[in-house]
Parts: structure tokens; C-alpha cells; sequence
């Protein structure tokens, strides 16, 4: 009686042994985005403005999607700095934090656009120190230097940054 249980076991645990799966092939390195990562990027715009208009409702952060996709930063000047004064102030550097996380979460995006008003006095060696500081700071949050404009000055009495898709 012992045998014919053994022998049943025996078979059954035969019947439920799966054959050992292939390895997976190696996946390739880094390269150019799929086309479809690319079609997915002007739909992650739209999810990171309406993410970064969440954190800065009912402030005077302006966040916008233009008609080619592009998201507009803009944050009023005295929020930014201090008067003849180039040293981010708290709530630009908070600005500045979500939308290098905003980076983070979109890795095909870059700012193409990172620039700083003057004092409304005319001094492009201000504006210009100042759009340094923010693209610094931006760096210091982990942006590449490469996802970024150049630094430059604005008549604008704003911070703007423009966050687009990166050329396929």
C-alpha cells in the first residue's frame, strides 16, 4: 500500500517541476528615448504644472502650460531677492526645489529659459548675477547643468524658468 503512494507522489511531483526559464537578454544601454518616451513627455508637462500649481495655490507663483506644451514659471521679484542683492531668498528657493523635483520626474525635460530681473534700475550685472544664483541653485538640487539655458537677464519684474521637452 505504501509503494503505490510512493509511486503516485513520485509521478505527481515529476509532473509539477517546471523547466528552468531562459535568462533574460541583457538590456540595452542608455540611449536615445523611445518614441514613445517622447510622446509621453508633453502629457508629463501637463501632470507637473498641475503638480506644481497644487504646492503654490494662492500664492503669486504663476505656473502656465503655453500652446506648444511649454510650462512658464514665473515668481514676482520681491519674492526672489533682496533689494540690489543677488542671494536667493526662501521662497524662491522653494520654488526652485519642486521644480528640480519636477525635473526629477520628467527626465526628458530641460529649461531652456533660467532668467533673473534686475532692481527695475537698468543693472543687466545684477539680473545677470542673480539668473546665476537661481541656475546655481538649481544645480545644487540636482538638475544637470546640460537640462538648463544659460543664466540671463530679464525686463520682467519675475523669476522665469521654462520647462519644455528635450529635442529627440
Amino acid at each position: 500500500m505504501v509503494l503505490p503512494m510512493f509511486v503516485v507522489l513520485a509521478i505527481g511531483g515529476c509532473a509539477s517541476v517546471t523547466p528552468p526559464t531562459p535568462p533574460s537578454p541583457p538590456k540595452p544601454a542608455a540611449s536615445a528615448p523611445s518614441p514613445d518616451q517622447r510622446a509621453a513627455v508633453p502629457a508629463a508637462l501637463a501632470v507637473e504644472r498641475q503638480w506644481l500649481q497644487s504646492w503654490f495655490q494662492g500664492t503669486p507663483v504663476l505656473i502656465a502650460q503655453r500652446s506648444d506644451g511649454a510650462l512658464t514659471i514665473e515668481v514676482p521679484r520681491e519674492f526672489c531677492f533682496d533689494p540690489g542683492r543677488s542671494e536667493v531668498k526662501p521662497a524662491l528657493a522653494a520654488v526652485l526645489n519642486k521644480v528640480a523635483e519636477s525635473m526629477r520626474r520628467v527626465p526628458l525635460a530641460r529649461l531652456p529659459w533660467v532668467a533673473a530681473p534686475d532692481d527695475a534700475n537698468g543693472s543687466a550685472s545684477l539680473a545677470l548675477q542673480r539668473a546665476t544664483q537661481v541656475h546655481k541653485h538649481l544645480r545644487s538640487q540636482g538638475v544637470p547643468a546640460a537640462r538648463m539655458g544659460k543664466p540671463t537677464g530679464t525686463a520682467a519684474a519675475a523669476v522665469q524658468l521654462r520647462m519644455e521637452t528635450a529635442a529627440p
